[in-house]
């Protein structure tokens, strides 16, 4: 059993020619994802459409910070409704991989500079508190976007230059469910989440964007701009 398939992302992501972490996750440059700050969602839908990607936006969020703009590299995961025997092989997997708390903070772990949380708890469920929010601070984490919720929302929104995507705010802990996947391909609402997409977020919504379609997109959108 494994929780990440470096194998299948590779695959998935044969168009990218760039850099890549310890488990194949596409890594997009630093510069790039500053000049993505001045991209529009209807700039990014319009060369990723002309490319055949019509199913990378998702829209209908809860917005902590909607003035500001996220971006960054997705780091995935994806939770289902626990079964015993499906949880216990998980914790068992990371026991041998050297993990360590609950699977929530294992995807964490993950994260780099530059990088956003992308989960999928099917829109019902909390991820975080305030303390795992600001441990993907503390790892360089541009944000979070998150087809669930949190809580702790008042310490969460006194973390600065953090952006973050939500379907519900409650004050429930993590409830029944476990974690099979981590950097997988992931659906977050109407659309499909790869790691190493560049994830951008604007009042209007998420868009994921391939990450050997980057470039092209910042080269139109500064296009338009002049």
């Amino acid at each position: 059993m494994q929780l990440t398939h470096p194998d299948t992302i590779a695959a998935i992501t044969k168009k990218w020619r760039g850099k890549r972490d310890a488990n194949n996750r596409p890594m997009v440059a630093d510069r790039l994802l500053e000049r993505m700050q001045s991209v529009t969602i209807e700039e990014a839908w319009h060369v990723l459409t002309e490319h055949d990607y019509h199913h990378n936006f998702a829209g209908d969020w809860t917005v902590l910070f909607p003035d500001q703009v996220l971006v960054g590299r997705a780091v995935t995961c994806r939770w289902v409704p626990i079964r015993p025997e499906l949880h216990q092989a998980i914790v068992e997997q990371g026991e041998r991989e050297g993990r360590i708390g609950f699977p929530n903070s294992w995807v964490i772990d993950e994260m780099v500079d530059g990088d956003v949380l992308v989960a999928d708890l099917f829109g019902a469920v909390n991820l975080v508190g305030d303390n795992l929010t600001t441990a993907i601070k503390a790892n360089g984490g541009r944000g979070m976007v998150i087809d669930g919720g949190l809580r702790d929302l008042r310490r969460i929104k006194q973390i600065p230059d953090f952006c973050t995507y939500v379907k519900r705010i409650h004050p429930e802990a993590i409830p029944g469910v476990t974690m099979p996947d981590i950097n997988g391909i992931t659906r977050i609402g109407p659309a499909t989440c790869i790691p190493g997409d560049v994830v951008l977020g604007t009042e209007a919504g998420i868009i994921f964007i391939p990450p050997h379609l980057a470039a092209k997109v910042i080269k139109f959108s500064e296009t338009c701009a002049h």
